[in-house]
């Protein structure tokens, strides 16, 4: 990965702090993992702070409850709680809608809880 966004910065793309929105992490079986914090944020990814100590799998489906969208994505690091996930590219990458996107977008959202092995 290549530096473009300042010196020992690997980002693709310049990263905007957010007013802690919440979001929420799947699975790619739509299974609910974690409630989650929203510290900062690109076109390219986000940074979140889970609300436990949870591993997260290698790809999970990340929904941004402000803007709505559900993005497929990949985890680049995780260091306790805190986890930097990059959204997959394409058309595949957005989710606009389907069954996880309108269960994760309700205000009570029910998707079976994702239990770690």
């Amino acid at each position: 990965m290549s530096t473009m966004c300042g010196t020992g910065n690997r980002r693709k793309a310049p990263r905007r702090r957010t007013r802690l929105r919440s979001g929420k992490t799947a699975t790619l079986q739509n299974r609910f993992i974690s409630d989650c914090l929203i510290f900062d944020r690109s076109p390219l990814g986000v940074r979140i702070r889970l609300a436990g100590r949870i591993r997260l799998p290698e790809h999970v489906k990340f929904f941004d409850d402000e803007l709505g969208t559900l993005h497929v994505a990949r985890v680049v690091w995780q260091r306790g709680n805190e986890v930097g996930l990059a959204f997959a590219e394409g058309e595949r990458g957005c989710l606009r809608s389907g069954p996880a996107h309108a269960a994760l977008a309700g205000k009570y959202y029910a998707l079976r809880r994702y239990q770690a092995t």
